[in-house]
């Protein structure tokens, strides 16, 4: 985390700061967050609950946020605020369906796993545009 901090530091004092944020995800090195079971919104679920700071001078001040987020949040995020179209729909193959075979087991040893489309654009996944003011 020393090397986060250092990252943090350095932006901080930078003449970037003004339009910054910086946005930490990071694990538990393997183990759990915490004991609440992930919400199923497809056939591979939302996967472990990963902690997530923001940091930026648009942050909201002490504000924790409840919604539900997941990776596809900071794409959701950096679509909203430079007007992009979903980033996570390159490969539209995964919309009908995914790669099967032994590394997923949501295919069940078929060749081909279920739909695995962007979540970007689900409304059960959060957007972090609720944890700035600008």
């Amino acid at each position: 985390m020393r090397i986060q901090k250092h990252l943090i530091e350095a932006l901080q004092e930078s003449r970037y700061w003004e339009h910054a944020a910086y946005l930490l995800t990071y694990d538990e090195h393997g183990g759990y967050f915490d004991h609440v079971p992930p919400p199923i919104v497809d056939a591979y679920g939302m996967g472990l609950r990963v902690p997530m700071w923001v940091i930026s001078p648009y942050a909201k001040k002490r504000h924790l946020e409840p919604t539900i987020y997941e990776h596809s949040s900071i794409l959701k995020f950096l679509e909203t605020l430079f007007r992009l179209p979903t980033l996570a729909s390159i490969n539209h193959r995964f919309d009908e369906s995914t790669p099967g075979g032994p590394n997923n087991e949501a295919a069940g040893g078929y060749p081909f796993g279920p739909a695995a489309p962007p979540r970007d654009r689900l409304d059960e996944v959060g957007n972090l545009m609720r944890c700035f003011d600008f």
